[in-house]
């Protein structure tokens, strides 16, 4: 297992990388040529969702910086894990309801209820990492 400051810090490198992508081919499909293909997103979920995966990237580079400046004795790895769980699974949410199933509503359907409950628990990854880590911080010797 990587080191968890080197692991926050590579995978918020690859957000960064996957939602310029993910920018670059929102701007392709965008284009007049692309005008009848484009239809199938809703393209400001999805720009959301671009958004989303960015300052997720940048919140996991802030907790690398706090990690390598203080670290902590135990739970660093915990805090890794769940910070890049969450900044994965989080904006998924947005692409849900780019494809038509909001998935910030726990109703409807199974599918939109499954969509929910998988996007939800990115939002309690995230909380429960960064108090993780904020608890290890100010309780260290």
């Amino acid at each position: 297992m990587l080191d968890p400051t080197r692991l926050l810090a590579l995978n918020a490198g690859a957000q960064i990388a996957f939602s310029s992508l993910l920018g670059w081919s929102m701007v392709v499909a965008r284009q007049p040529w692309m005008h009848d293909r484009a239809r199938v997103l809703r393209h400001k979920a999805m720009t959301a969702a671009h958004l989303d995966w960015l300052m997720l990237a940048f919140m996991q580079a802030v907790a690398a910086f706090l990690l390598d400046r203080w670290p902590v004795s135990n739970g660093g790895t915990t805090v890794a894990l769940l910070l890049v769980y969450g900044g994965w699974v989080n904006p998924t949410a947005y692409v849900f309801r780019a494809l038509g199933v909001d998935a910030f509503a726990f109703a409807g359907g199974l599918g939109q209820r499954a969509a929910a409950a998988f996007a939800g628990t990115s939002s309690v990854a995230i909380v429960a990492g960064w108090i993780a880590l904020l608890v290890a911080q100010f309780t260290r010797p």
